[in-house]
């Protein structure tokens, strides 16, 4: 028996106005039947490290040749458990850690490393790869970054330098639904009670972890990743968010929402209340000043 989705990603190359960030770089999902469009909500911004906006249609139907129908809604796609060993054990340059080898301890570096998995590839040379763990080791997708080595800055000449392992290994049907950057480590470093630290960076988490490690520090990754969503998997925590600076009233927006369902989360105000560049977040204030 044949099967096919009844619902599926546009393929072509047009692009729609994103529900989440404004941004023409919308792709729609599209009803295999009819070949129409279904709405302007249901579908996947292709700006994936800066917005992530990602919703599925309520139910995406199986049809048969026989015409009968069973509910199978989309799943996201993993990489395979084996594809640490090939990133994360590697002698290649990387500019992030070479910066952290200059400002810290050689043994708390090592113990970041392992404790993140932080990867390396030639994607760019001596890019970083930041894998996104869930809390049952499912290794949902990898960042890939691409840092200055003097100065620990994100590479953005001439462009931003920011993509994923699926599309360096040309995964076109790869469905990304990204988790908490550092959320693999919730059930062996602290135990519920504990205080789990939000912060939007990866490269941010990793140090913080290093400078205050008596907390757990997870990254959502981008502004918009501050949502119930992905912090669901640590309701049971009590949660501070460090936003940075100009962010913090969109956050304690969500975070007074998130109150009102049971999460026990606070919002600091910190980063709005120093002297720092729009942008500015906690390692900022603590190495720039």
């Amino acid at each position: 028996m044949n099967h096919k989705y009844k619902y599926s990603l546009d393929k072509t190359s047009r692009k729609f106005i994103c529900p989440n960030c404004n941004k023409k770089t919308f792709v729609k999902f599209i009803d295999n039947d009819t070949e129409h469009h279904l709405n302007d909500a249901d579908g996947r911004c292709d700006r994936e490290s800066k917005c992530g906006y990602f919703k599925k249609p309520d139910n995406n139907f199986i049809a048969t040749t026989s015409n009968n129908c069973i509910t199978d809604v989309i799943q996201p796609t993993y990489h395979k458990p084996t594809i640490l060993q090939e990133f994360c054990n590697t002698k290649q340059q990387n500019n992030f850690v070479t910066y952290l080898l200059q400002h810290f301890d050689r043994k708390d570096v090592i113990q970041a490393i392992n404790r993140y998995h932080i990867g390396t590839t030639n994607y760019w040379h001596g890019a970083t790869v930041f894998w996104q763990i869930d809390a049952k080791n499912v290794i949902r997708g990898g960042k890939i970054m691409q840092y200055n080595c003097d100065t620990g800055k994100r590479v953005q000449v001439p462009f931003k330098h920011v993509s994923w392992i699926h599309k360096q290994f040309k995964l076109d049907n790869f469905v990304l639904q990204q988790c908490l950057f550092g959320l693999h480590n919730l059930t062996h470093v602290i135990r519920k009670g504990d205080i789990v630290c939000i912060v939007e960076s990866e490269k941010t988490a990793i140090i913080m972890s290093i400078v205050l490690p008596n907390f757990l520090w997870l990254a959502n990754g981008s502004k918009t990743g501050f949502k119930e969503k992905m912090l669901q998997p640590i309701k049971e925590y009590k949660i501070v968010a460090y936003p940075d600076k100009t962010e913090y009233h969109n956050w304690c927006k969500i975070a007074n929402s998130l109150i009102r369902q049971g999460y026990k989360i606070e919002c600091s105000n910190l980063t709005e209340n120093i002297d720092l560049e729009d942008g500015g977040d906690l390692v900022d204030f603590l190495y720039n000043n």
